[in-house]
């Protein structure tokens, strides 16, 4: 197996597993801790992910909203979060939305009936376990690589 496509693939891997923890632990985080509260959206941010080809592309709608926290202050950001579906109204329109304000003052904010957040997390984990595997199961020792390789990455210099 080449090196390059070896280091590559196990790095992707790896990649797409952090990504699924992360997206897994905000949305977990704010449901546990955050507040739930209706908002406003002001804006729609479209954004088109288009492939090589021109019949498969996908759109993600990014919710701008507006809404005051339970200190009465007005907060106004974008969701991190996108959904797939077109909305069927145009802003300003009402939602409902659970934040989470951390001693930082970062907002992280979800909307409050998606699943398809939490779907697309568990499908990001699933990708990253699905390139591990195949990895592991197609190339014999290369597990001892990836162990190597994960142990250089970690190793303190002195």
């Amino acid at each position: 197996m080449d090196l390059f496509v070896f280091i590559s693939t196990t790095i992707f891997s790896f990649y797409m597993i952090y990504k699924a923890i992360k997206v897994l632990d905000t949305i977990d985080k704010v449901k546990k801790h955050g507040i739930k509260n209706q908002a406003r959206v002001i804006n729609i941010r479209e954004e088109t992910d288009s492939k090589n080809d021109d019949y498969a592309s996908s759109t993600t709608y990014y919710y701008t909203v507006n809404f005051n926290d339970k200190n009465g202050r007005n907060i106004e950001k974008e969701i991190e979060f996108g959904i797939d579906k077109r909305p069927t109204r145009n802003p300003p329109f009402s939602i409902g939305i659970i934040y989470y304000i951390d001693e930082n003052k970062n907002i992280d904010i979800i909307i409050g009936n998606s699943k398809k957040t939490i779907l697309s997390g568990y499908f990001l984990l699933l990708v990253g376990l699905f390139f591990l595997s195949m990895l592991i199961y197609n190339y014999n020792g290369e597990i001892d690589k990836i162990l190597e390789f994960i142990n250089n990455l970690f190793k303190w210099k002195k």
